[in-house]
């Protein structure tokens, strides 16, 4: 009977430890293997009938004895812990001695606890942290810097009208607005990659999108690799969102890049339209390849090649590509570079006429226009461009003040809209003003691009959408074009 009812409990025990989910063994003061659980054995691949009596130092690898934990312990006679890589794996080894009831050693308890995921998961958080920080930084930069640009372009576009043709200073100021121009791809570019603002899903024409960030894309190029662009043009629209396709883009140059190293290579950015009624996007490198087990845990929320991981990377592909409905497929070999193509569902061609709708004409001649932007510069710059045209002008530094005017001014005609202000943004008093002044057309103003701004308005009485910087022309002639009485997203 004793002996059955040790069975019983030794039985007891050992469900007792093969339930707790971390590697445990108990080991001797000789430091070999009384007892284990099963988590342990899956730890560490080896079956769990061969663990007792191995000595435990062969945990540590190439550690030397006064670091192991077991020995430490041992000395010290208090806890002891490492982090230690075993088999590509991150495991947390504590040691805790074991004393008699004299107080005298009679072993050590080790505790492992596999630390890999949970290592990565903070790795990517701190990495989304870091894009989050690093895409606040780039749209606050950009939405300051298309102001100015709006200023610039603006008075320079302002002075070019009262000079001759052919003049040098009208050459010269040419020049000014088409290095503003220039440097608007650039701010439009930041805000694309800063990823700013909520996820829209929008008809999207996939070359576009490439170009747009076609100069971030060769800035993740090393110098040694060559990169070929071949876009094709007038493809179906796809439905997604541009940033986070934009986002695929990034992340696969990104992995073509680090496949290919330190070595010479090339990597070809291709889009095109396929048979079955889907769009693709491709990129292809000529970098190191993949063997078969790569190539069926590429996509793995945790696996990496590289132990530390990029917390933004194929897995990142994968999720974006679920969301749109997207197919992926990879072809690689070792010695023989990579090819992923994501193929997208192709939005049915139409020969529709769109993007505009007739409303009725309101005179030009002498029409108010409230201009409504933080900016002082933009809003000076929008007053003189307006008034030396013809057009009264009330001027409004937030939403707040908008609604204000409009409630007290029923001469306004059209709004100027500016997206981002304190106080109360665009977004927020447009409303308020269509129910002060329902008539009202409103042209919204801002530096993210045009889809941006008809996701969010959409669905509100928006006339047109005018993207920062503008020049005096394209302002005025955005201003008759509503007056005339047209709706459009152009």
């Amino acid at each position: 009977m004793p002996d059955e009812m040790a069975r019983i409990m030794a039985v007891e025990w050992q469900a007792t430890l093969d339930a707790i989910s971390d590697g445990l063994a108990v080991v001797d003061l000789g430091g070999r293997i009384q007892r284990s659980n099963a988590a342990l054995s899956r730890l560490l691949g080896i079956p769990q009938n061969e663990l007792p009596g191995m000595l435990c130092d062969r945990f540590w690898g190439s550690l030397p004895a006064d670091r192991q934990p077991f020995f430490l312990a041992m000395e010290n006679r208090r806890r002891e812990s490492i982090e230690l890589e075993y088999d590509c794996r991150l495991l947390l080894v504590t040691v805790d001695p074991m004393f008699d009831a004299d107080g005298e050693l009679t072993g050590a308890v080790h505790i492992m606890r596999d630390l890999t995921d949970k290592r990565r998961l903070e790795e990517q958080f701190r990495e989304s942290q870091k894009f989050e920080t690093i895409g606040t930084l780039a749209a606050g930069v950009a939405h300051d810097f298309n102001n100015l640009l709006t200023s610039i372009m603006g008075n320079a576009s302002l002075v070019i009208e009262t000079l001759p043709a052919g003049s040098l200073g009208r050459e010269k100021l040419e020049d000014v607005i088409r290095a503003g121009q220039r440097a608007a791809e650039v701010t439009h570019q930041l805000l694309a990659y800063s990823g700013k603002g909520r996820h829209f899903m929008q008809k999207v024409e996939l070359s576009s999108l490439v170009e747009r960030v076609q100069t971030l894309i060769e800035a993740t190029v090393p110098k040694k690799v060559t990169l070929e662009m071949r876009l094709a043009h007038n493809l179906p629209r796809i439905e997604g969102d541009p940033n986070q396709v934009q986002q695929v883009v990034l992340n696969l140059v990104s992995n073509a890049a680090e496949a290919i190293g330190d070595a010479t290579g090339t990597i070809s950015v291709t889009t095109g339209d396929e048979a079955n009624g889907y769009v693709y996007l491709e990129v292809r490198d000529t970098g190191c390849g993949m063997d078969t087990v790569t190539r069926t845990r590429i996509f793995d929320p945790f696996f990496t090649t590289k132990f530390t991981g990029r917390g933004l990377g194929l897995a990142a592909v994968a999720g974006i590509a679920r969301s749109h409905k997207a197919h992926i497929s990879l072809n690689s070999a070792p010695g023989a570079g990579s090819t992923f193509r994501v193929s997208f569902p192709a939005e049915e061609r139409t020969s529709a006429a769109g993007g505009k709708m007739e409303l009725r004409p309101i005179p030009a001649q002498g029409a108010t226009v409230l201009v409504v932007d933080d900016e002082e510069m933009v809003r000076r710059i929008a007053q003189a461009t307006l008034e030396g045209r013809g057009f009264h002008v009330r001027v409004a530094a937030n939403g707040f003040d908008a609604v204000a005017q409009a409630r007290q001014h029923h001469d306004i005609a059209v709004v100027l809209l500016d997206l981002t202000m304190p106080v109360m943004g665009g977004e927020e008093a447009i409303d308020e003003i269509l129910a002060a002044r329902p008539g009202v057309r409103v042209i919204v103003s801002s530096g993210y691009e045009r889809r941006d701004a008809i996701a969010r308005f959409g669905h509100k009485q928006v006339a047109a959408y005018l993207q920062k910087p503008y020049t005096s022309r394209q302002l005025a002639d955005k201003v008759d074009i509503v007056l005339a009485g047209w709706r459009t997203d152009d």
